[in-house]
């Protein structure tokens, strides 16, 4: 097989018949730097590599009137503006990038054969092989090197470069989970992307809504809690029934109306303070945490007497796990001949009691002129709430909130809603017409959630580093701002070196890892 030697792409061999001589020398020029000693030598101060020279001197056996196209041919086909690719035959795997140098030469004192020879400039110096060294999860182990992941989400890299000079290599990191940073550390130096102090979500604070009646309108999960102690009445016979009940009324103005809610059914058989009573028992919260120290409950009531002297009682009473009264909120009408009722908010504690009793008329907003009017609690309104955060109890009533701190509460977390209507068997007047629970909301505040952040490197994305021009990218778009400073791209030593990638603290999911490389030879 003749010998060839192929520049940018086309075989000189095919121009001429023949190669003389190649000089390529041994390795590359050193170029010393030195400093004169005072009198006698000179101290080193560095060393370097510098440009190579190879020759190749050539025949061509054509006529003499062929030469001029030898001469054309030749020409043309040196004719680069910038390095190109230069290979020999004997010396397949290694391409040196060279340009012309000098005056190419062409004797032709004789007839038969032309003998000529052309200079090549490797600005470089050196080779580079002409194959590309893969090393991934499919050839680990083999003779390029290997990849170990880690418990930890870092990689371990042992890599053989068997080139003869420190080389660059292009990394390609996909990651498998969300990251937001990467530390690449070699013998040669380290490289850093993102931000090392990236976390990968916070802790928030937020409210879970517990119960609605608007998801739940017949109020089906308030079941009967008859016979039960009252929580903060003793002896106040429960063992009545209260439910869900629709009935037409005829309002204060005259208009047929609809009421829909809870009230009481059937006051039950006890003689003396009576009634019914159920329970709605608070569902676990979005991390399955049953209770709610830090609580809110909005409801919406209405009581109107219909006749002089009735009476009732309703109310909205908040307990811990184990049915011990923490507050409660609630109408009681125990005037058994005129028209007076109160709210009333009753607190738990060491000094259990009803803390207060606000006095309102029990009409249905009607008689705008009296002082204590029903303007909060008639068939047109009705919103009240109770909160409780920590050892603070708020009871809502006509525009603003009442509080009151009770420190022996400030851990205590409610877990059931109980719902008593009551009266006296005594009474001859009867129950009062309207006591009804139309809405009934509640929520736990302040609850500790994972809230997962966006990362700047998302699960499936790519990070591309050419640590020869120090570019990044990321899914194909330069990532170049993400370096972190101080750090730069670093080549690999010849021979058997380590490379070492981390990833955020939080992040223990090795990346996919593809390391590719052209050797470099002198």
């Amino acid at each position: 097989m003749a010998f060839s030697v192929n520049f940018n792409g086309v075989e000189l061999s095919g121009m001429v018949d023949g190669f003389t001589a190649i000089t390529r020398n041994i390795g590359s020029s050193w170029n010393n730097s030195t400093r004169n000693r005072l009198r006698i030598g000179a101290d080193f101060i560095n060393s370097s590599i510098g440009s190579k020279s190879i020759t190749v001197n050539f025949i061509a056996n054509v006529k003499k009137d062929r030469f001029v196209t030898t001469r054309n041919n030749i020409a043309s086909f040196l004719n680069v503006t910038e390095p190109a690719p230069l290979i020999f035959g004997d010396d397949p795997n290694k391409v040196w990038y060279a340009v012309p140098d000098g005056t190419p030469t062409l004797d032709e004192s004789s007839f038969y054969q032309a003998i000529g020879s052309i200079t090549f400039l490797v600005p470089e110096g050196h080779a580079y092989s002409t194959y590309t060294n893969v090393l991934n999860s499919d050839n680990s182990g083999g003779v390029d090197g290997s990849i170990t992941t880690n418990n930890d989400g870092s990689v371990d890299i042992t890599i053989n470069n068997q080139g003869t000079l420190p080389t660059w290599i292009d990394l390609k990191l996909t990651n498998n989970h969300d990251n937001g940073y990467f530390g690449i550390a070699g013998v040669n130096g380290s490289l850093e992307l993102g931000n090392r102090e990236e976390v990968d979500g916070v802790t928030i604070r937020h409210s879970d809504v517990l119960y609605d009646s608007k998801t739940d309108p017949k109020f089906s999960k308030f079941v009967s809690a008859a016979g039960q102690p009252h929580p903060e009445w003793t002896g106040a016979g429960t063992n009545g029934t209260i439910g869900y009940q629709e009935y037409n009324y005829k309002s204060s103005n005259g208009q047929q109306k609809t009421m829909k809610g809870v009230k009481l059914i059937d006051p039950g058989s006890q003689t003396g303070f009576r009634g019914g009573m159920a329970e709605l028992v608070l569902p676990p919260d979005s991390n399955g945490d049953s209770g709610a120290v830090n609580f809110y409950a909005w409801f919406r009531l209405f009581t109107w007497t219909t006749a002089l002297g009735q009476t009732g009682v309703m109310q909205i009473l908040f307990t811990d796990k184990n049915d011990k009264f923490v507050a409660g909120y609630g109408t009681l009408k125990d005037d058994k001949t005129g028209n007076t009722g109160t709210v009333g908010f009753w607190i738990g504690g060491d000094k259990k009691r009803q803390w207060k009793h606000i006095p309102y008329v029990a009409n249905n907003g009607e008689q705008t002129g009296l002082k204590d009017n029903n303007t909060m609690l008639n068939d047109n309104r009705g919103q009240l709430d109770f909160a409780k955060q920590g050892a603070t109890l708020g009871f809502y009533w006509k525009g603003g909130h009442q509080t009151i701190v009770v420190p022996e509460l400030e851990d205590v977390a409610i877990h059931k809603v109980k719902f008593f209507f009551g009266n006296w068997s005594t009474n001859p007047r009867g129950t009062m017409t309207h006591m009804v629970i139309r809405d009934f909301w509640c929520r736990k505040d302040f609850v500790n959630t994972w809230n997962d952040l966006p990362n700047r490197y998302k699960n499936g994305s790519v990070v591309e580093i050419d640590m020869a021009s120090g570019n990044v990218s990321k899914d194909g778009i330069s990532a170049i701002t993400e370096v972190v400073n101080g750090t730069e791209p670093f080549s690999i030593p010849p021979g058997i070196s380590q490379i070492k990638i981390i990833q955020s603290s939080w992040n223990n999911t090795p990346p996919d890892v593809e390391i590719s490389w052209k050797e470099r030879i002198l």
